[in-house]
């Protein structure tokens, strides 16, 4: 087995850090260059960030905004833009650290080390020592085995567990994926430390997008019938997890409440206690914030003057990496199935425009799925052409008259949003003749209803988190992904292009950059002209935090982010 020491430098997306917020608002994100393959090796320890002189206080927050699900959404493996709520308590085999407005280095977090064999088909992963859960039971690698097995099993009641792509191309787990079989095989348990990992094919990105993966305890979890994990009461009254703080408190509709876990393996937080507060809008969570009621909240794009204006506040923005996409009810309108329709649908909005009215030009135009700073591919972003618009839509023999009236859905419940999604309406009413229908702004619940449950959406406005590498696009894209159930777009609907596969699984298998990129832009160019979802555009989203807190890491990162930020130092001065 070869193992290569050190770590690599790697630029992977535009954030913004903000450590020991003490005066003035951030400035924009930094050019990046996309990683390669994972580093063969991880070092024995992350990090930390230096230590406030202060101790303790109450932290009170609100994960708000586009990201997030609101703390009635309990379980982690669907949480979507939670993720910088959820690892608060619990844990992933490896994590990124940030510097100058990066993500800097892999490493290790319940992880310790990390080799690839000699023949590159099998990862073997060395856990830390002396991790417990929240209840005193040991960590172990029996427990990253059951969550590499549950997160692939149709019968999951949680599924689509959004970051398990990562896993489909270990040996044996296609059975699992098709139920006959509910372990896999190419997953082995060494000893109580040491796990190994075997693929159909070199997996070079595994340990960066494995990443994003919350690993479950066998001990709690695997005694819940598989039909009864998204429901069970087990989430709201205990979520035992690893992470520097543990379960306290549940209030349904209103807050959920962590204390410290004091045998955290970094040490024992600074924090006396984590309160998550929701908000029906996020003009109430404004309200809040200028009450001094909350620490710190997502804000959109048109609060960006007023906060920096706050002499208590710090904004922070970044490029988020997360990009918007219009995603079309195939089923429902038979005509989206029509490439040259779909391209005269992206061709008549004017996504410049919108960027700088809306957006106040805070937002970057891609070609595909992918962030920037991945290869783009050699098509280049659709351009606004209204007259272009109309001869795509003569030559797709759509009768646009037989659509009806076209809505757009969404679960982004923000104002600018809806202006957005109004603006596309009109675009396509003024451009194509497409009779514009309502906006529907909707819970988290009815949005997954009308989108994965009975996919009554007309077209539905989403965000889609991207990753460090192009590998992302095996989330959606590629035949064998699982989100969300029922298909890579929603029930009914799913993707298929061999070719777009084959591009995916070599990248994925390449360990040369420069390779790997090439493949990279040819799937990109795919998913450019056949336009699976509408790509429209990666905004800079941002945060007002208030200056009481100290040693604050924070970043408005894709998914909610996996990145190590020092919550154990974290302090929050009296109010």
């Amino acid at each position: 087995m070869t193992v290569r020491q050190g770590r690599s430098r790697w630029s992977v997306l535009p954030l913004i850090v903000v450590i020991a917020l003490i005066a003035g608002a951030c400035g924009g994100a930094a050019a990046t260059q996309a990683p390669t393959a994972a580093p063969t090796a991880a070092p024995t320890a992350a990090p930390t960030a230096a230590p406030s002189e202060a101790s303790g206080g109450t932290l009170i927050a609100a994960w708000a905004g586009p990201c997030c699900n609101g703390v009635d959404w309990l379980t982690p493996w669907d949480g979507g833009g939670d993720a910088h709520f959820i690892n608060k308590y619990m844990s992933r085999l490896t994590t990124w650290t940030i510097k100058d407005n990066l993500y800097d280095q892999l490493v290790g977090d319940l992880a310790e080390s990390w080799a690839i064999s000699d023949d590159k088909l099998t990862w073997t992963f060395k856990l830390r020592p002396n991790v417990t859960w929240h209840d005193g039971t040991p960590f172990t690698a029996e427990d990253v085995k059951f969550s590499f097995d549950l997160c692939l099993n149709p019968k999951n009641s949680m599924n689509p567990c959004q970051y398990g792509a990562p896993l489909y191309t270990l040996v044996g787990a296609k059975e699992v994926q098709d139920g006959t079989a509910t372990e896999i095989a190419g997953v082995k348990v060494v000893d109580p430390l040491t796990i190994a990992l075997t693929f159909t094919a070199p997996n070079a990105l595994f340990p960066i997008n494995i990443s994003e993966l919350f690993i479950l305890p066998k001990h709690t979890v695997g005694q819940i019938p598989l039909d009864q994990l998204k429901t069970s009461d087990y989430w709201a009254s205990k979520n035992i997890g690893t992470g520097p703080f543990k379960w306290d408190k549940y209030t349904p509709g209103q807050s959920i409440e962590l204390v410290p876990f004091d045998n955290y393996w970094r040490g024992k937080p600074k924090l006396e206690r984590i309160i998550r507060r929701d908000f029906q809008d996020l003009a109430t969570g404004y309200l809040a914030f200028d009450n001094g009621d909350i620490d710190f909240i997502y804000i959109t794009a048109d609060e960006v003057a007023r906060y920096e204006a706050n002499p208590n506040a710090v904004v922070i923005g970044a490029v988020s990496g997360v990009q918007n996409s219009i995603v079309l009810n195939r089923v429902k309108h038979p005509e989206f199935d029509n490439k040259l329709f779909r391209q005269a649908l992206i061709t008549a909005i004017d996504r410049p425009s919108i960027i700088e009215s809306i957006y106040g030009g805070n937002a970057v135009i891609p070609s595909c799925l992918y962030n920037p700073a991945i290869s783009q591919g050699s098509h280049g972003p659709w351009e606004y052409d209204p007259a272009k618009a109309k001869d795509l839509l003569a030559q797709s023999g759509v009768d646009v008259a037989g659509l009806g009236l076209i809505n757009m859905a969404t679960y982004y419940g923000d104002q600018l949003s809806g202006n957005v999604m109004a603006a596309v309406l009109k675009n396509w009413a003024d451009n194509l003749g497409i009779q514009a229908g309502q906006v529907q702004q909707l819970d988290s619940a009815a949005a997954a209803k009308v989108y994965t449950g009975d996919a009554t959406f007309d077209t539905y406005f989403q965000g889609a988190a991207n990753g460090p590498t192009g590998d992302r696009a095996r989330n959606y894209f590629t035949s064998a992904a699982a989100f969300p159930a029922g298909g890579n777009g929603y029930p009914g609907f799913a993707y298929k292009n061999p070719a777009f596969d084959k591009l995916i699984d070599e990248a994925g298998a390449e360990f040369d950059k420069a390779k790997q990129d090439a493949l990279y832009g040819q799937a990109c160019d795919i998913m450019t002209d056949e336009l699976p979802w509408l790509f429209m555009w990666h905004t800079k989203r941002f945060h007002v935090a208030s200056k009481r807190i100290k040693n604050l890491i924070l970043t408005p990162a894709a998914g909610g982010g996996s990145y190590y930020d020092a919550v154990e130092t974290w302090t929050v001065d009296p109010r």
